[in-house]
């Protein structure tokens, strides 16, 4: 029983994503049940330490770095693998469980690929499966190939849905895999649409909200952007962008060339992202791939209406008047314009 042990948790990521602050929910959750936990942060990554001391997690930073291309390191960086191994050793005298936070396989691979050199059990917590050929990161042919291995180096996972069990089981027939879902806490009633306020459509502007790091690749705001601006409509539109991330320089430049009837405003990293809901028609999660995006969970208990590809984990909790088809580039960027026409015209 894992309430009466010892439990190591590693996070491996220099940025905050979705899978981050879901294991601090996780985390906040299970101290609260008396389990006896200790967090491991990257000194670099600021967000995630403050957020840390900001919810009382007991937390100490190590040093071992994120590196781009991180899969190739973790098999060829020999000074970073030791690094790796030092570390693990150190919590593996203190602790009776360790569990890597890895927001995807490459992420923290270092750690599960030093665990199978050094014989020492770690338990991998990840959201998804996804092949980085898919998900376009570069040199992905070549993540894919080592990927395998590193998936074999690990023989305990937890992820967040049934269909990424599957994949692990395919992926590793000797892993023991258990699925701990994504949650998003209850909201304060003053929080819940027609229940803690009323909502009333704008007659001359619709609203969009989209939440979440600014990088097209993963979370597909490009494609929002080019959607609204094929809509044509005799409309003010109006989207909220909360968040920050590597392509906000190129969000921002696409967004001068919308028509004078649309505009962007851009809000930056918060974390009162309900603070601008209260007015918005829809909330867009335009993904090219995602788990189960916390955004999605945190909107259907606000009772907030969602538009979003119909893949991953949208499909398991999203009903056809939210899905659009998904496809090619230009193929999803017409069937969200679509799906947005529709929301417009039943306003």
């Amino acid at each position: 029983m894992l309430k009466n042990k010892s439990i190591a948790v590693v996070f491996t990521a220099d940025i905050v994503g979705g899978h981050e602050l879901m294991a601090i929910e996780h985390i906040k959750k299970f101290l609260v049940k008396g389990f006896r936990i200790s967090c491991y942060a990257p000194k670099d990554n600021e967000k995630l330490n403050n957020l840390l001391k900001t919810n009382n997690i007991p937390y100490a930073p190590h040093s071992v770095k994120h590196n781009k291309m991180e899969i190739i390191h973790s098999f060829l960086n020999v000074s970073q693998i030791m690094k790796a191994m030092f570390f693990l050793k150190k919590i593996n005298a203190i602790s009776d469980e360790i569990i890597i936070v890895q927001g995807d396989i490459e992420l923290g691979s270092g750690f599960v690929n030093a665990s199978k050199l050094m014989s020492i059990k770690v338990t991998s917590y990840i959201p998804y499966t996804h092949s980085f050929k898919k998900m376009g990161s570069k040199g992905g042919g070549m993540k894919d190939y080592l990927s395998k291995f590193v998936y074999s180096n690990c023989t305990h996972y937890i992820t967040i849905c049934d269909s990424f069990k599957k994949d692990l089981d395919k992926k590793n027939s000797r892993a023991t895999v258990r699925v701990l879902k994504n949650f998003v806490p209850s909201p304060p009633l003053t929080q819940i649409r027609h229940v803690g306020y009323e909502f009333a459509n704008s007659t001359d502007t619709f609203r969009i909200l989209m939440a979440g790091r600014i990088f097209f690749r993963q979370k597909g705001q490009d494609k929002l952007i080019k959607a609204v601006k094929e809509l044509n409509l005799d409309l003010k539109i109006e989207i909220i962008v909360i968040g920050d991330g590597p392509d906000m320089p190129k969000l921002k430049n696409i967004a001068k060339g919308l028509p004078s009837n649309i505009s962007v405003v851009f809000v930056g990293w918060i974390q009162t992202v309900w603070d601008y809901a209260y007015n918005v028609d829809v909330i867009v999660i335009p993904s090219n791939y995602e788990g189960v995006p916390l955004i999605m969970l945190e909107g259907i208990k606000r009772n907030i209406p969602i538009v979003a590809p119909a893949r991953d984990g949208m499909k398991d909790y999203l009903g056809k008047e939210s899905l659009y088809d998904v496809g090619e580039y230009s193929y999803e960027c017409k069937k969200l314009k679509e799906k947005l026409f529709n929301f417009i015209m039943k306003r």
